[in-house]
């Protein structure tokens, strides 16, 4: 173990980050973590009929050849190509398909070996730095309101809106402080309830300031535009660049952190304080987690590489260094993770404007520790 990762364990295992509460962000109810939902069923975005026929992942070395064209991919483990900034990446029962944000304010429907079709477009996103379109969750539910929630800068803040195709975005929360950097967000439903993790504009003052949005977790319940919800804060101390994850079954939600001194994994929970479940010294730039049976998959965009942080039974904590399962050499950098069928984890890669592929940037199956699929969750 190095000197480094060394330190981490054992900040790990004592490190907590306490969270005040002041009027400005009110305490709201009492959301709760610990069940399990069921995800929405999120079939395609006006209604029809699959264009693929659902596969099993590809075996390890598999020869089978795609039709050629501009956009296919012949690695059997890419299930989306020619993407433009992918951000955030929402997986459906299909493993050929999936919602995928952009930048620039596109949300994407993809369908592997087919064109990407635009679901909506958002309005007025400023896409400068590291801001824009930064992260989409779909509404408990989508089935029936075909309702997205996004994470977008404008010209003056950060904020979240809820918009449907064919309408005009509904402000949700807004004045979340906007900076030259750490305008990334994160959006995750738990239930009914949305949780919210603010980059800190790159003021590390602002993110442990209990009056400030900036560099929080946040929980807005069953979340409106008629009468929005105040925020309760989750955490504080927040990074440039936040990430949010929780296992499909339930359990607690994570949130990985590119911070301004170290990068850490952060475990969050309504009524506690946050705990540290692995901290990276050498800041590798956190970028996207999933959390699987057993360990909490990362990808770190400056390290170049995707790691899994293996957690004991029971335990939110970390006990050894974690393992790396894909390098820079194989598909580039990547960003936000996600889930997908039988808990298989995918991202999205983020290597343009220096793409290592002519299709990039892509959506790409993860390979597992042995060169194959895990096993996931039927």
């Amino acid at each position: 173990m190095s000197e480094g990762s060394g330190r981490a364990l054992r900040r790990a295992r004592r490190a907590a980050v306490t969270v005040p509460l002041v009027a400005l962000l009110a305490t709201a109810g009492c959301a709760d973590f610990g069940g399990s939902e069921a995800a929405p069923f999120t079939g395609p975005p006006t209604g029809e009929a699959t264009t693929t026929t659902p596969r099993p992942a590809p075996p390890p070395g598999s020869a089978t050849r795609k039709p050629p064209g501009p956009c296919i991919d012949q690695d059997a483990n890419v299930l989306a190509t020619c993407l433009t900034e992918p951000t955030s990446l929402i997986t459906t029962p299909v493993l050929e398909h999936a919602y995928v944000s952009e930048r620039g304010g596109a949300i994407k429907y993809t369908t592997t070996d087919l064109p990407n079709t635009e679901v909506l477009r958002v309005p007025g996103v400023d896409a400068s730095g590291d801001g824009g379109l930064t992260s989409i969750a779909l509404s408990p539910s989508y089935e029936e309101d075909r309702l997205f929630y996004a994470y977008v800068s404008t010209a003056t803040d950060n904020r979240v809106v809820r918009v449907t195709p064919g309408d005009e975005p509904k402000v949700i929360l807004s004045g979340i402080p906007k900076g030259p950097t750490g305008n990334t967000g994160s959006l995750l439903f738990v239930g009914r309830d949305l949780v919210v993790a603010t980059g800190n504009a790159g003021d590390a003052a602002a993110a442990k300031d209990p009056g400030s949005l900036a560099g929080k977790v946040l929980v807005l319940e069953s979340p409106g535009t008629v009468s929005p919800a105040r925020p309760q804060v989750l955490a504080n101390d927040g990074g440039i660049r936040p990430s949010l994850c929780r296992a499909p079954a339930g359990g607690p939600v994570f949130v990985a952190d590119h911070g301004l001194t170290e990068d850490r994994l952060r475990v969050v929970s309504p009524g506690s304080a946050a705990t540290v479940a692995w901290s990276w010294p050498d800041r590798p730039g956190l970028a996207g987690c999933a959390v699987t049976k057993g360990a909490v998959v990362v990808s770190e965009s400056r390290a170049g590489k995707v790691e899994m942080v293996m957690l004991p039974d029971g335990s939110t904590t970390a006990d050894r260094e974690p393992q790396q399962l894909v390098g820079r050499t194989e598909y580039g950098l990547f960003g936000r993770l996600a889930l997908g069928p039988k808990g298989l984890p995918q991202g999205v890669t983020t290597n343009k404007p220096n793409p290592v592929a002519p299709t990039d940037d892509r959506v790409v199956l993860l390979p597992q520790p042995g060169g194959s699929p895990a096993d996931g969750e039927d």
